[in-house]
């Protein structure tokens, strides 16, 4: 063990281990099938296939802080639509404290018309071990609509952030 003091500048011309961190954990999941959304229901989305999960800590649709990885997370949710025409739409992640769920990152579109449209939405929410993350939608069009399946148009992802 070294100690470096205060005002001393590392010149490295080897590799650098130890140092930083690497963002973890980290996962992304996305909807392998398109999933049917109620018209005026709030109803949780389905992400079925994983790209990657650095701590085997995302599952049946929820993110859960490992032990001792509390901090801050950055998260980003795409919820694409498919031919879906409706007044209201809006997509949120909702953080659960162990005791009760509280709403984060709340994306609404009061005139969500068009198809294919996709809801987007990132950003940080501070988390503690054992809190979960999910993501929810809620549509109004007056019928049943379907989300759009695919590794780019349905997905929920994130990471720890380091240094924050």
């Amino acid at each position: 063990t070294i100690s470096i003091p205060s005002g001393v500048t590392i010149a490295n011309s080897g590799t650098a281990t130890g140092f930083g961190g690497d963002n973890t954990p980290s996962f992304f999941a996305y909807q392998g099938s398109g999933q049917v959304i109620p018209n005026a229901t709030n109803t949780t989305v389905t992400l079925d296939t994983e790209l990657y999960d650095t701590d085997n800590a995302f599952s049946s649709n929820t993110f859960t802080v490992p032990s001792g990885e509390g901090g801050k997370y950055f998260f980003s949710i795409a919820l694409g639509k498919k031919n879906w025409n409706t007044s209201q739409a809006y997509i949120v992640l909702k953080v659960n404290d162990g005791s009760s769920d509280t709403d984060h990152l709340f994306y609404e579109d009061g005139d969500a018309q068009g198809d294919n449209n996709t809801l987007t939405q990132s950003g940080i929410v501070n988390m503690s071990a054992g809190h979960t993350a999910a993501v929810y939608y809620y549509q109004d069009g007056g019928a049943n609509g379907t989300l759009r399946s695919s590794i780019g148009k349905t997905y929920f992802n994130g990471y720890k952030l380091i240094g924050v």
